[in-house]
């Protein structure tokens, strides 16, 4: 798995913060869908892009009570 950039993480915490979570969670929900998303993307012979916003989908549709 590669190891995830801050760059990376700091983008996507960017979107958690804006949702309403702290700081230091958002950073690490971040690091956690990025994860996720290398495995998805692995799995489903995807790109981790691809994957990484088909999760930050789900996480809106959550948000907005989808």
């Amino acid at each position: 798995m590669a190891d995830l950039s801050s760059k990376e993480v700091a983008e996507i915490a960017c979107i958690f913060v804006n949702l309403g979570a702290p700081e230091k969670q958002a950073a690490v929900m971040a690091s956690q869908l990025i994860k996720r998303a290398e495995q998805i993307a692995q799995e489903r012979d995807i790109s981790k892009v691809e994957a990484t916003e088909n999760l930050l989908k789900q996480v809106l549709e959550a948000r907005l009570g989808h």
